[in-house]
């Protein structure tokens, strides 16, 4: 079976958009929903998903109503959810507080998180590492193995860049993880691709949002009906 997550912001844009979204993707099956911590600077990210952290910052979320979500949505769906940010957003909304139990993976992006101070850590592979350093990433690793497809911010990419290669190949040697490929993957012919190259999955957010964003919550189930015979093989 081919893995597939997906990012949404945090009551994006709306409370009640985000579970209609939520509920698409359980629909359609998908493996992982990585959910976007708001932050002022989500600076490895492109300019729609910025303009989503800042609708989202304007609704002045906060750790309490964070927690009551997750508790919902653990209540309503089957796939796995995962916390992704940045250090800030860590902070803010002291990711660190909240019961295990509500999520199944924590993801930091501009800081490595290690299981001694953070449950279900992932970790991400940019492209260029050298392999004693995805060893030691690998190590403080949980649920699946994020790896960057290129360089690049999010939604900069024509097309899936192939660096990640060597990265999936070296990890698939030395840990069971799961691989996802993350960065320009917008088809189900993208998540082929990366299939092919040894990775288990993709994770896809700009282009999920802008087909939300295009088309409203009937061209998100639109898109997802492409990926129907990828999520339920």
């Amino acid at each position: 079976m081919t893995n597939l997550a997906f990012y949404i912001p945090f009551h994006y844009p709306s409370r009640k958009e985000f579970f209609a979204l939520l509920n698409a993707l359980e629909k359609h099956g998908a493996a992982y929903v990585e959910i976007g911590i708001p932050v002022q600077n989500p600076f490895m990210d492109g300019a729609l998903i910025k303009e989503t952290h800042q609708e989202v910052l304007k609704q002045l979320p906060t750790h309490d109503s964070l927690v009551q979500t997750l508790k919902e949505i653990k209540e309503k769906f089957t796939f796995k959810v995962v916390l992704m940010t940045y250090k800030e957003g860590f902070d803010t909304f002291s990711l660190n507080q909240i019961p295990i139990s509500l999520y199944d993976g924590l993801l930091c992006v501009d800081q490595v998180l290690n299981k001694d101070t953070s449950h279900h850590p992932i970790q991400i592979y940019p492209p260029h590492l050298k392999e004693e350093e995805i060893q030691s990433l690998l190590q403080n690793n949980e649920l699946f193995a994020y790896v960057i497809s290129g360089e690049g911010k999010t939604g900069s990419f024509n097309e899936v860049p192939t660096q990640y290669k060597e990265s999936v190949h070296f990890i698939k040697k030395h840990s069971p993880l799961p691989i996802l490929v993350g960065f320009g993957i917008k088809t189900p012919e993208d998540v082929a691709s990366i299939v092919k190259n040894g990775a288990d999955g993709a994770i896809i957010g700009t282009e999920f949002l802008r087909r939300f964003q295009q088309g409203g919550i009937n061209g998100v189930y639109t898109y997802l009906d492409g990926f129907d015979s990828i999520m339920n093989s």
